[in-house]
Order: C-alpha cells, then sequence, then structure tokens
C-alpha cells in the first residue's frame, strides 16, 4: 500500500530560513516539494564533486592488489587526503614500467652497441633502423632492396636492423623498434627505483583500502549531504518583498504530530492540506512481509502514481507460482532453497530483504516442480517410488501444465481488470469503472460461449460487456466521441488474446529446463558406463557442470520472464499508469562530528 501523505507549506522570516530547514533535517521526514529545478545552477558544482568522488574510487577499486604484495615497503606519512595524487602517480607508474621494460629488452637482445658510432653513422648520412616480424614472414625482396642484417629471434619475433641512407624508415610490414639511447645499466637502474615505488604505493593501498573506503564513503555522503541541503535551499520562495520565505513539504500522515511539534516549539506560521487529485506527492510503499519483499521488484519498473493502488502485494503470489513454473524442476528449488538458508548469516543487513525474497521463491520452486513432476531432470511421472506413488495424482503432464498455464494466465488478467476497476472507481468515480467491468462481461462471455454453446445467458453478457465497453470508455465526451472512442477500443481483444498467449512461456520454459536436465543425465550416464575408472569420475563432473549451467539459465529465465508478464501483461490489465516520485526526506546523511 502507499502511505498517506500530508502538504504542509511553512512560512518563516528570512534570517530564520537556514535554521527551519535544519530542524526539518534533524527531525528527517519531511520530503521538500521541488518548486523551482536549480534556477541558478547550485548543484552543478557539487555533481562534479560527486563525480570526482565516483571516478576516483573506480580507480581505486581498479588499481587495488587482490592481496597483499610480498616484500613490498610502505609509504611513509601516508595520507588519505593524498589519495588521488597517489592513484594519479601508480597510473603513470603502470604505464612508464612496461616501457622500460621493453627498453630493456631491446638492449638486452640487440647487444652491447656504441651510441657514439651510432651517431657519426648519422653524420655521415647512415642510419640504423630496427625492425621485428614474426617468424618466417620475412619477405626476400626486402633482402634484395635493402641493407639487412638479421639479429635474434624469441619464441614468437624475428628481429633485424636495416642500414639505409635516409633518415625516414623505410615501410615494411613489420613492427618498427626503437633502440633505447641509454645504457642498460640506467634503464635497470631505473627500473627498479619505479617497481619499489609502485609496490609501495600498491601495498600501501592494500594495507590502507578499510580507511580508503570509509574515507570515499564519508567524502560521498557529505556531498549528498550538501547537494539536499542545496536542493532544499532553493525550493524557498520569495515572498512580501523577499522578508518571508515560504516552503512546502509532504510527509507521512502517522509523522505528521513530530512535525507539528517541531514547528510549534520554533513558532514557525504553517498550514497543512490533504493531497487533491491534481497534486503529486512523493510515494512511500508500505507493505507486510511478502509485500515489502517484492518492493525492489516495483521499484525496478516505476512506481504507482500516489491516487492509484500499489500492485505490488496484488503481484507477489502471482510472481512466486510463475516462478516456480520457469524453473520446472523441484530439484532445483529444494537446492537453491538450502544454499540460501547456508548463507543466511554471512547476508549484508542492507541484502536481507532480497535474500528472503530469493528464499520465498525457492521455498514455492520446489512444490510446483514436484507437481510439474520433474527432479534434477528426472521425470518422476516415470519413476515407480512407493512415496510417489501417492503424490502422482498432484502431479501434471506436459499437456496439463500447458492448460495450467493458459488458465493462470486467465485468472491474472481477469484479476488485473477487477483491480482496474476498483482504481478507476477510488480516483475517478463509479462510470469510469464501467469500460473494464464492461471487458470483464465480454471476455466471461465469449470464453464461455466458446466452450459450450452460445446460450442466452453467454449472449447476454457479450452484449452487455459490447455496450458498455462502448458507451463508457471515454465518460467525459459527447455520446458520439464515447461510441467512437468505445468502437475503436473494442479493437483491443485482440490484445486481450495475446496476453493469454503470453501465459505459455510458463509453459515453455519449465519443459525447456526439465530436457535439458534429461539431457544433462542422459550424457553422464553414458559416460558413467564407456570406462569403469575414469567413467564415475566424469560422471560426477558432467552432473555438477551440467545442472550447474541448467540451473542459472533456468533461474535467470525463472525472474526475467515472470517480470516481463508482471510489468507487460498484468500492470497493463490494471490499468497500471506508474510515474510516482519517490519519497526522499530531508535528514542528515552524515553522522555528526562531536565538537
Amino acid at each position: 500500500m502507499i502511505a498517506p501523505m500530508l502538504k504542509y507549506e511553512v512560512l518563516v522570516f528570512h534570517r530564520e530560513a537556514d535554521q527551519l530547514l535544519k530542524t526539518l533535517k534533524r527531525l528527517g521526514v519531511v520530503h521538500i516539494k521541488k518548486l523551482k529545478h536549480d534556477p541558478e545552477g547550485h548543484t552543478a558544482q557539487l555533481k562534479s564533486v560527486q563525480l570526482h568522488l565516483k571516478q576516483s574510487r573506480t580507480r581505486f577499486e581498479r588499481l587495488l592488489p587482490n592481496e597483499s604484495l610480498p616484500n613490498a615497503s610502505l609509504l611513509e606519512n601516508f595520507n588519505l587526503e593524498q589519495l588521488d595524487a597517489y592513484l594519479e602517480e601508480l597510473k603513470s607508474l603502470l604505464k612508464t614500467i612496461p616501457r622500460l621494460e621493453e627498453d630493456e629488452f631491446h638492449v638486452r637482445h640487440f647487444g652491447a652497441y656504441d651510441a657514439h658510432k651510432v651517431k657519426a653513422l648519422k653524420e655521415r648520412g647512415l642510419y640504423m633502423h630496427l625492425y621485428s616480424v614474426g617468424i618466417g614472414k620475412m619477405h626476400p625482396k626486402w633482402r634484395q632492396e635493402h641493407a639487412i642484417e638479421p639479429l635474434f629471434e624469441t619464441g614468437r619475433k624475428s628481429y633485424f636492423a636495416l642500414i639505409s641512407d635516409r633518415a625516414e624508415p623505410p615501410t615494411l610490414k613489420a613492427q618498427r623498434e626503437e633502440l633505447p639511447e641509454r645504457s642498460l645499466n640506467e634503464i635497470e637502474r631505473e627500473l627498479s627505483d619505479l617497481r619499489l615505488r609502485r609496490d609501495a604505493l600498491r601495498q600501501s593501498l592494500f594495507t590502507h583500502r578499510e580507511e580508503i573506503r570509509q574515507y570515499l564513503d564519508e567524502h560521498d555522503l557529505e556531498c549528498l549531504d550538501q547537494l539536499q541541503e542545496v536542493n532544499a535551499s532553493d525550493q524557498l520562495v520569495h515572498m512580501s518583498f523577499g522578508k518571508v520565505l515560504m516552503l512546502q513539504g509532504w510527509i507521512p500522515k502517522d509523522k505528521a504530530d513530530v512535525l507539528e511539534a517541531a514547528l510549534d516549539a520554533s513558532d514557525y506560521y504553517y498550514e497543512k492540506e490533504k493531497p487533491v487529485p491534481s497534486d503529486a506527492p512523493p510515494v512511500k510503499l508500505e507493505n507486510r512481509t511478502l509485500g515489502r519483499w517484492f518492493e525492489p521488484i516495483t521499484n525496478l519498473f516505476a512506481l504507482p502514481d500516489y491516487h492509484e493502488l500499489d500492485l505490488t502485494p496484488f503481484f507477489a503470489p502471482f510472481f512466486l507460482l510463475f516462478f516456480g513454473f520457469c524453473l520446472g524442476d523441484g530439484g532445483y528449488g529444494l537446492l537453491l532453497f538450502f544454499v540460501l538458508l547456508g548463507i543466511r548469516k554471512r547476508v549484508p543487513p542492507a541484502y536481507k530483504g532480497i535474500w528472503a525474497l530469493a528464499l520465498a521463491l525457492e521455498a514455492v520452486a520446489f512444490p510446483v516442480g514436484i507437481i510439474a513432476g520433474t527432479f534434477f531432470g528426472i521425470n518422476l511421472l516415470e519413476t515407480d517410488l512407493p512415496l510417489l506413488r501417492q503424490l502422482r495424482p498432484f502431479m501434471l503432464d506436459a499437456d496439463a501444465l500447458f492448460n495450467a498455464a493458459l488458465i493462470i494466465g486467465a485468472l491474472q488478467i481477469y484479476f488485473g481488470l477487477t483491480l482496474k476497476i476498483i482504481n478507476q472507481w477510488r480516483q475517478f468515480g463509479p462510470s469510469y469503472a464501467g469500460s473494464p467491468f464492461g471487458w470483464m462481461l465480454l471476455l466471461t462471455g465469449l470464453g464461455w460461449g466458446y466452450m459450450s454453446e452460445f446460450a442466452l445467458t453467454q449472449q447476454i453478457l457479450t452484449w452487455s460487456g459490447v455496450a458498455l465497453v462502448v458507451l463508457l470508455s471515454d465518460p467525459k465526451a459527447g455520446i458520439l466521441g464515447r461510441v467512437g472512442k468505445g468502437l475503436w477500443d473494442l479493437y483491443g481483444i485482440t490484445g486481450f488474446f495475446g496476453d493469454l498467449l503470453s501465459y505459455i512461456r510458463l509453459f515453455a520454459l519449465g519443459l525447456a529446463g526439465s530436457i535439458l536436465g534429461f539431457v544433462v543425465n542422459d550424457i553422464a550416464l553414458s559416460i558413467l558406463g564407456s570406462n569403469p575408472i575414469l567413467g564415475p569420475v566424469f560422471f560426477v563432473i558432467m552432473l555438477v557442470i551440467g545442472h550447474g549451467l541448467n540451473i542459472f539459465i533456468a533461474t535467470l529465465g525463472a525472474f526475467v520472464h515472470p517480470m516481463r508478464l508482471t510489468f507487460v501483461e498484468f500492470y497493463k490489465n490494471a490499468g497500471f499508469s506508474g510515474g510516482g516520485e519517490a519519497y526522499k526526506p530531508l535528514k542528515n546523511l552524515k553522522p555528526e562530528k562531536s565538537s
């Protein structure tokens, strides 16, 4: 459900505006209404700082070593304020060191040379150019056209020198190599110093990694805190020649007493109102256990408009059932259920809700998979075990599963239309509920008539539905406008049949997962009998890898496709409009520093 909101308008003398914002921030319950959109660009600088912090965090995590570096020293006087400088220096070192290593490689393999002699050759108009080419790819024509001297070969490349009377190196299908102008000792000495500095930087980042993360978190929260303060300050409306300021905000109804007590204590003048249809209050979802678990899924699509129904608790039971159908294997559901139970103590508090949702999905997937007759790719309908004989009457074969998917789809479509009737009636009045009610009558008449003869009862239902759709599709229009729009809306009946067919995916995905599990078992059994020694080993490997991949694919599909059915078919038939703004009260985002 959506928490009921109240609108408050507070008047304050301009000198007390900052104190008002501090009071509201301390309370942490008032959502400031946006009346202006950063008219003077006050937030641009803060957003730039926020972006810089995000980039610094990304660079830090990318440059952070996975483990402590042996024999690496630490930086003296490590300073968190210089984190950007450390990261920039390390980034530069990671580019410089490979270049020096390449120079070292060239000097070592090209051998000792006299730089003065190379310079003397240049003065006489002779230039030495170095190349490398893949083994066996040196063209014979090159030797005929140029003075070439092979130098050495590595595992993949052949290196050679070319003497020319031109400073510009000849164009060959070979890699140009540069000969360093420094000696091997100089390069090795610099490389050693840079490697020590690189390792010291990386080891310092690793040693202080938690401090760095905390430092970035605190600065990020501080930036967000300042950002919301600036946004709130920008929403103050100047009245009475700028001496009086007005601030509008929304607050949950159950928190109104807290706000009023604080405003009365500071002697601020305020007025409160209940939201009217033209208002757009923020949306705060307040659902009980099952609905609360599914709120993250609701947030993936869009929040409902404040004035409409929150569909979260209504799609939650269907989503559980759809997940079980799409997973299609009781063994997979049981395995994942116990895995989730095993990691419950390691789940961070912030992810407990996601963990509980996943646990509920797997808890339902197990019995639904048994009803579908599959357990780790084994067809339970063909297994002759005493326990299964008692459960077999409850199991469904492929034909029954296909029909069950369509029946469940029809039920959700009807349920969505029922919610649309309630929603339209609550928001706009009974006349606006006539069209969805007409669709229910029309679809009932057609479906009932299809399964039997179109008797008088079915005809009455069908034509009553047509009349309601035609006459009440747009109650505010004139009679001709209603009829025209109603006739156009009748064309949408094809959409209902398309929606119904979409639910076949429940059957198809479950069947596909079951078949893949059966194939994995079949291949594993054939491996088992192939060799008395290695057969059992590869049998187990095949089962683990095969079923592991199948679980991953099936779980992904079992999550994505129910979301599709929810956000497309169910939301459409329930008349979901969405577009609600999340309730984000002005509050302290960072702990106050003690004086």
